[in-house]
């Protein structure tokens, strides 16, 4: 039986990641468009002078070259902002979750996020994405809160999803609770991998490429 004190924790801690600097990111981003298309110095001869311009490989055609690119075979996504995983097997006892902050927010928007989650065993879990106000009520007990649908996954025991996040500030939880599907009557093994990732960049009229605000 696993010890309660421990599995206690799992229900009361928020991981909360801390946000990238804005302005560090678009930096990176503008550093990695100068970086898209280098010129080399040609060769003069007695005509004219020429030049030659090596393009840096871009698999997903994003806009971000490979080298700098965190999901090289992603179009949607490009800048890593947030990981996090399982580290292995996890075991949740009946009533427990693990939650972590998406958005510090409410005006963010425009991260993807990406999840991945299975169960060693038939017994299903629930992968839940709230509105930070719901997640509040949730934390303190209550098992009736909404829950943002197109985000979560419910009765399942092996599930993944990548959505573009709407505006607002949201909590992901790996929920093992009477929230949404009636918990079993012993411990779950889970596995999951969290990710939350800066879109690829959006051309603009001028022909320039920025990302979503």
């Amino acid at each position: 039986m696993a010890d309660r004190s421990t599995a206690h924790s799992f229900r009361t801690t928020l991981i909360t990641p801390r946000g990238p600097d804005p302005g560090v990111n678009r930096s990176r981003r503008a550093l990695l468009g100068s970086l898209a298309a280098v010129t080399l110095g040609g060769c003069l001869d007695d005509v004219t002078s020429r030049s030659t311009t090596t393009t840096m490989s871009d698999r997903d055609g994003d806009g971000v070259p490979d080298r700098g690119d965190d999901y090289p075979d992603d179009p949607d996504r490009a800048f890593r902002s947030f990981h996090a995983d399982s580290g292995g097997a996890t075991t949740l006892e009946p009533g427990d979750f693990r939650a972590f902050a998406l958005t510090n927010s409410p005006e963010a928007s425009g991260d993807v996020l990406h999840y991945e989650a299975s169960v060693a065993g038939d017994t299903p879990i629930d992968c839940l994405v709230f509105e930070r106000d719901a997640y509040d009520r949730y934390e303190r007990g209550a098992r009736d809160v909404p829950i943002a649908e197109s985000y979560s996954r419910t009765a399942v025991t092996e599930t993944s999803l990548t959505a573009r996040l709407d505006r607002g500030a949201y909590v992901f939880a790996v929920d093992y609770t009477d929230q949404t599907t009636p918990t079993g009557t012993g411990p779950v093994d889970v596995t999951y991998t969290l990710d939350l990732a800066e879109p690829r960049a959006e051309p603009t009229s001028t022909g320039r490429s920025t990302a979503p605000e």
